[in-house]
């Protein structure tokens, strides 16, 4: 049996109350003989849950979830502040902070569909393993082909959707009446100039601008550039990466608990053993000395 890995394991208790933890102060002997008969995947249970207690899993997944969900900020950021400051929307070619902004929204837009799309596929895989206890054994059995799927499935739904996208705006371009466009034209083009004139980020914008121009910081914009440009794919991977590493401590710490468990079962037991094996003695030596 594969005890290896955390991510292998697939529960099928009979009961709840198979894995009651032991209370020596109640039932002594009925827990202990409970303990000895728990079924492969009770004790397995016992391991899992004590697992994730002593690894602190819920830390470490809200860990990873917060570097991912933090990649489309990075990314509309770094968009923002490295792509030039010209967004065309419609017929407008929009410039200054708005552009900067839109560009922001559509740089952390990418980053968000493509997560969302992976987040998709990674459930649909969790939900045919759930239902389907040989689809769960093949996906173990087979990481890099479960690997090569997933991603030829997220590179088909992007593509897929792309397609599907470029289709719906151009039928809504289609549809839509040419004074509702220019209406529309005119109001972005207010709505920018607003936004561009507002005294904060008139602020912000000025900021930005002595960074850039500042003489003192020029051996660091290179590394800022840098960091900037990678900083969603760097968070990413360190979230991935971190993942691996946690679920790497979870097998060990899984492993140790089952043994641990297993130990516990099969020393109990011998106990049991000895126990019965003494009141077995004493009842032939009283059946002996009635019969004499």
């Amino acid at each position: 049996m594969n005890i290896e890995k955390v991510n292998n394991i697939n529960f099928n208790s009979r009961s709840e109350r198979d894995i009651t933890p032991y209370n020596p102060r109640k039932n002594r002997r009925h827990n202990i003989d409970r303990i000895i008969s728990m079924e492969d995947n009770d004790v397995r249970r016992l391991a899992y849950i004590k697992t994730i207690s002593n690894t602190e899993d819920k830390k470490h997944k809200n860990l990873s979830t917060a570097l991912v969900l933090s990649t489309p900020f990075a990314a509309g950021a770094a968009s923002a502040l490295l792509e030039p400051a010209k967004f065309k929307l419609f017929s407008r070619d929009l410039k200054g902070a708005s552009a900067r902004v839109l560009n922001g929204v559509k740089g952390g837009g990418k980053w968000g569909i493509m997560l969302g799309v992976a987040y998709g596929i990674n459930k649909v895989k969790q939900y045919f393993e759930d239902k389907s206890p040989n689809f769960d054994r093949f996906t173990s059995e087979n990481p890099f082909l479960t690997f090569g799927a997933s991603v030829a499935a997220f590179a088909g739904a992007l593509a897929l959707g792309g397609k599907a996208v470029n289709k719906i705006g151009q039928s809504i371009i289609k549809n839509t009446k040419p004074q509702s466009i220019i209406k529309a034209d005119n109001k972005i083009a207010k709505y920018a100039d607003k936004f561009n004139s507002n005294s904060v980020v008139t602020y912000i914008s000025k900021q930005i601008r002595n960074l850039r121009n500042s003489q003192s910081l020029e051996p660091l914009k290179a590394v800022g550039k840098w960091a900037l440009s990678w900083s969603p794919a760097l968070l990413l991977g360190g979230a991935v990466a971190h993942e691996f590493v946690h679920g790497r401590k979870k097998d060990i710490e899984f492993v140790k608990n089952y043994s641990d468990i297993k130990d516990m079962q099969t020393r109990l037991a011998q106990a049991r053993i000895r126990e019965l094996s003494v009141q077995n003695k004493a009842l032939k030596a009283a059946i002996v000395s009635q019969n004499s």
